[in-house]
C-alpha cells in the first residue's frame, strides 16, 4: 500500500445533534449552508474531501499553508454567517491541521496522519482552529494570523505527544505542568489528577485510571420485534446487560449503552464508523411471547461494513435461566471472535457469581429492567411502577442486592424530580442502600445511591467522597455513574476531580448528554473566562433558569450589557417565579458561596432583581 506525506484537515460540527433535536430541518439547512461554505473553501486552496459524515469532513491539501488558509477562511466565513442569523440557528465547528505519514488506499488515506488531524479538531475550540507543530513550521510567519502556544499534549491511541498551537490564540490551552491546577482544562486534569494521586481510591495510579483498550464496540439496542411494544424495556434491558458483560473484558472497548440507544434509529455502518470510531457493531432482535424467547444478533466490521458470523440465534423457554444463558453466550462469542480467551467471563467462578447475584426469579429480573427504563423518559408513571415492583422485589427476594439499590435510587429520584416525595425519603434510601450493600458488599450502584444521597442532604463532601470513590473503584466504566458523580464534584467548588471524572464518561460515552458541559462553564466562571463560559453555555444549549441565570451573569460580567439584558428578559418571560430566589438552584447544589456571589453579581450588573445576599451566602 502505497505511503506519502500530506496535510490533513479534519472539521466536525459543534453540538449538532442537540440542534438536531430541537429542530431537524433548521438544523440540516444549517448545517448544508455550512457544510458549502466550507467545502467552497477546501476548493478553492486545492484541497480535495476524501471523508465525510454529514456534520463532519476530512481533506487532504498539497499545502500546509493552503490548508491552514482554508480552515481560517471557512471559520471567518461561518462566524459571518452566524452573526447574520438568530442566536438559536447557529452552528460551529471546530478544525484540525496536521501534516504527516497516511496509507492511500483507492481515494480514500489512512494512518497516523489521519487520525491525529481528528484528534487536533476535537481539542479545537468551537469556531477555532487547532494545528501540529509540523503544520506550525510551515506556515507561522508565511501568515498575517497568530497562533497560540498550547504545548505538547497526549492524544488518544496516539503513542507519542503532539505540540499544538491554537486559534484565536487568546483559547490555546496551556500545558498542564505551566497551569495552576484550578484552571486544568478537561484532558490535562484527568492525567494530572492521575499523575499526583488526587482521585484517592478510585485512580490510585495511572493504570488504573486508563480507558479500556481493544477494538471498539458498539451495541445497538436490540429491537423488540414481539407484539406489544411495551416490551421495549425488556429488550433494552438485555442489551444493557449484554452490553455490562462484555465490559468486564479489559481488552475491548466497549461503548456505553446511551451511545447505542442514540444511534437507535440511525444505524448506517458508514455514520457509526465516522462519527464514533467504532471497529465492529453488534445488533439484534429480540421476540418473547407468554412462554417463549428468541433473540438474533448481527455482528459487523465497521471498517468495512460486512456481516461477521454472530452469536445466535437462540431459541427456549422464558426464565431467568434462558435469559442468563443468552447473555453469557453472546458476550463470549462476541470476545472470542475479537478480544481474548483469558478474559474474566471465561472463568467458571466468575460464571458462578454471575449467576449467584442474579434474582431467583425473571419477575424480579423484569423488575431491575423497569427501574432502569425509568431513565428514558423521567416520567411519573414510569416511576410510581418501577417503585411498586421494586418493593414487591425486595419483599419476595430479599437478598437481591440490585432491587434493593435501585428501591434506593427510586427514593432519590422522588427527592430530585419532586415525584410522590415520601416524607421518609432519606432514611428509607438509606436502609435500601444498606441491605444493597449487605446482600452485596461489591455493588457499585448501592455506594452511588449513598453518594448522591450525601449530597441531597447537604453532607460533608468527605462523605460523599468516600462513597463516590468506592462506586466508580468498582466500575470505572459507567459513564453514567462517572459523569453524575463527577458534576456534584464540580459543584462542590472540585472541578478537577469533576471535570476529569465527567471527561472519561465522554470517553466512554461520546453521545453524553451535554448537560454535564455545566461543569466546564461554572469552571470559567471561577477562572473569569466569561467567553469560555458563555461559549460552553451556547453550545450546551442549556434552558433550565439556572442555566439562563450563570448565562446572563456571565454576558455582564463579560461587559455584553445588551446580551445579558436579553437574556435577563427572557428568564422573566419563561420563569416568572424565579426572581423570588435566584439563589436556591445554586445551594441546593451545594456550590462555594464565592461562585454563587459571583453569579449573583453579574446577575444584578444583567439587570435582574436580586435579592440582597444573606448569612448563607
Amino acid at each position: 500500500m502505497e505511503r506519502r506525506l500530506a496535510t490533513i484537515l479534519a472539521a466536525d460540527a459543534v453540538a449538532y445533534s442537540k440542534l438536531m433535536g430541537e429542530d431537524e430541518e433548521a438544523a440540516l439547512a444549517k448545517l448544508t449552508a455550512c457544510r458549502l461554505l466550507i467545502d467552497e473553501q477546501i476548493s478553492g486552496h486545492g484541497g480535495r474531501i476524501f471523508g465525510s459524515a454529514g456534520d463532519s469532513v476530512v481533506a487532504e491539501f498539497a499545502s500546509p499553508v493552503k490548508a491552514v488558509q482554508a480552515a481560517l477562511a471557512a471559520q471567518k466565513d461561518i462566524a459571518r454567517a452566524n452573526a447574520e442569523s438568530r442566536r438559536s440557528g447557529q452552528l460551529q465547528f471546530r478544525i484540525g491541521v496536521h501534516l504527516g505519514d497516511v496509507l492511500v488506499q483507492g481515494d480514500n488515506l489512512l494512518g497516523d496522519g489521519v487520525n491525529i488531524a481528528a484528534r487536533l479538531e476535537a481539542l479545537a475550540p468551537p469556531g477555532g482552529v487547532t494545528i501540529s507543530k509540523s503544520v506550525a513550521e510551515m506556515v507561522l510567519g508565511k501568515l498575517d494570523v497568530e497562533f497560540g502556544v498550547s504545548g505538547a499534549h497526549k492524544l488518544k491511541n496516539i503513542s507519542h505527544s503532539i505540540e499544538l498551537w491554537i486559534w484565536p490564540p487568546e483559547k490555546a490551552i496551556r500545558p498542564a505542568e505551566q497551569r495552576d491546577p484550578k484552571k486544568l482544562g478537561l484532558l490535562a486534569a484527568a492525567i494530572a489528577l492521575v499523575l499526583a494521586g488526587l482521585v484517592y481510591l478510585a485512580y490510585p495510579n495511572e493504570e488504573t485510571f486508563a480507558l479500556p483498550t481493544g477494538p471498539k464496540v458498539l451495541i445497538l439496542p436490540f429491537e423488540n420485534v414481539g407484539r406489544d411494544p411495551q416490551d421495549d424495556y425488556f429488550s433494552d434491558g438485555l442489551t444493557r446487560d449484554i452490553n455490562a458483560m462484555l465490559a468486564k473484558f479489559t481488552n475491548l472497548f466497549i461503548l456505553a449503552p446511551e451511545v447505542g440507544t442514540a444511534f437507535r434509529d440511525k444505524q448506517k455502518c458508514e455514520a457509526i464508523r465516522n462519527e464514533l470510531g467504532a471497529d465492529y457493531i453488534l445488533g439484534g432482535t429480540v421476540q418473547r411471547s407468554v412462554d417463549k424467547l428468541r433473540v438474533t444478533t448481527t455482528f459487523t466490521d465497521a471498517k468495512t461494513c460486512l456481516q461477521l458470523q454472530a452469536p445466535g440465534p437462540f431459541e427456549g423457554d422464558l426464565s431467568l435461566e434462558s435469559v442468563l444463558d443468552v447473555q453469557v453466550e453472546i458476550a463470549r462469542k462476541i470476545a472470542s471472535l475479537i478480544g481474548s480467551s483469558d478474559a474474566p467471563l471465561f472463568k467458571a467462578d466468575v460464571l458462578q457469581t454471575i449467576r449467584e447475584k442474579a434474582p431467583e426469579s425473571l419477575d424480579a429480573y423484569e423488575c431491575f429492567m423497569t427501574a432502569h427504563w425509568f431513565y428514558q423518559t423521567f416520567a411519573l408513571p414510569e416511576h410510581r411502577r418501577a417503585r411498586d415492583c421494586l418493593l414487591r422485589t425486595v419483599a419476595e427476594e430479599p437478598g437481591y442486592s440490585l432491587g434493593w439499590s435501585r428501591l434506593a435510587y427510586n427514593y432519590l429520584d422522588s427527592k430530585k424530580n419532586s415525584f410522590d416525595l415520601d416524607p421518609n425519603w432519606a432514611q428509607k434510601s438509606l436502609d435500601a442502600a444498606h441491605h444493597a450493600i449487605e446482600a452485596d458488599p461489591d455493588n457499585p450502584d448501592a455506594y452511588y445511591a449513598l453518594a448522591v444521597r450525601s449530597r441531597l442532604l447537604g453532607e460533608s463532601m468527605d462523605v460523599y467522597r468516600t462513597h463516590a470513590e468506592r462506586a466508580v473503584a468498582l466500575n470505572p466504566n459507567d459513564s453514567w455513574i462517572l459523569a453524575d458523580l463527577g458534576i456534584f464534584f464540580a459543584y462542590s467548588g472540585d472541578f478537577e476531580t469533576g471535570l476529569a471524572w465527567i471527561e472519561r464518561a465522554r470517553a466512554l460515552n461520546p453521545k453524553l448528554h451535554p448537560g454535564y458541559s455545566y461543569a466546564s462553564h461554572l469552571d470559567a466562571i471561577m477562572r473569569g473566562d466569561y467567553d469560555e463560559a458563555i461559549d460552553i453555555l451556547l453550545a450546551m444549549g442549556g434552558r433550565l433558569p439556572m442555566n439562563m441565570a450563570s448565562l446572563a451573569a456571565s454576558y455582564a460580567l463579560n461587559g455584553q450589557q445588551e446580551k445579558a439584558e436579553e437574556t435577563v428578559e427572557l428568564i422573566k418571560q419563561k420563569f416568572p417565579n424565579y426572581q423570588s430566589d435566584p439563589r436556591a438552584p445554586f445551594r441546593a447544589r451545594g456550590m462555594p458561596n464565592e461562585l454563587i456571589h459571583r453569579i449573583m453579581e453579574g446577575l444584578t450588573l444583567a439587570g435582574y432583581p436580586v435579592p440582597p445576599k444573606d448569612a448563607a451566602e
